[in-house]
């Protein structure tokens, strides 16, 4: 690594391979990444042996507090200490993403989000009801399918951004998006939202 800290957007599924891809010093994954969890980073890399050290960080959410706490980690990095940040996109206040740079996936791993966001869109209202039941039924990293398809429908309205309908939608997302962060937001109601207002393919 060139740069002292990146970032990947990508869901917590690819925790793994990145893991293995690194072999990283310091390798922690997170459901929600809080200002303690940041502190404790700090204090980690404030110890670390010497030589070059990588840290690997994954969440699928954070707060605007612990952000805060990392800025100071990253503009004053410790030599030889560098940062992986796997994040969904979107997660990152524009402040703490402008000091990183991106770490280009290896893989297209977006397949599987975007073949559901094209089957949700051209869905009727019951059919897109159903899906998100399908979605919703299994509880374990649950927040990050609902992540995956919000990625893949944004990809797909995207290109066709002279609707006005398609830019509402995408507005939409972006709310469905911030609302993600709260501790615990009710997925069905916020997908069901989307299933209403989200323009047919």
């Amino acid at each position: 690594m060139t740069h002292h800290a990146y970032v990947y957007e990508g869901s917590l599924g690819e925790f793994d391979a990145l893991k293995a891809s690194l072999s990283p010093y310091l390798a922690q994954k997170f459901d929600r990444f809080g200002v303690d969890d940041a502190r404790e980073l700090i204090a980690l890399a404030a110890l670390k042996p010497v030589g070059e050290a990588t840290f690997l960080v994954g969440f699928s959410s954070t707060t605007s507090e612990a952000q805060q706490a990392l800025l100071k980690l990253l503009e004053e990095p410790q030599p030889g200490v560098s940062f992986l940040f796997l994040v969904p996109h979107g997660t990152l206040l524009p402040t703490v993403r402008s000091r990183m740079m991106t770490w280009e996936k290896q893989h297209d791993s977006g397949k599987v989000s975007r073949s559901s966001a094209v089957s949700f869109l051209q869905a009727s209202a019951k059919e897109r009801s159903d899906m998100i039941a399908a979605l919703l039924k299994d509880e374990e990293d649950v927040k990050e399918r609902v992540r995956d398809l919000l990625d893949g429908l944004e990809q797909e309205l995207s290109k066709n951004m002279q609707d006005p309908a398609v830019r509402e939608g995408l507005e939409d997302i972006a709310k469905v998006r911030d609302y993600l962060r709260d501790r615990s937001p009710s997925l069905k109601m916020l997908l069901e939202h989307l299933a209403l207002s989200l323009p047919k393919k």
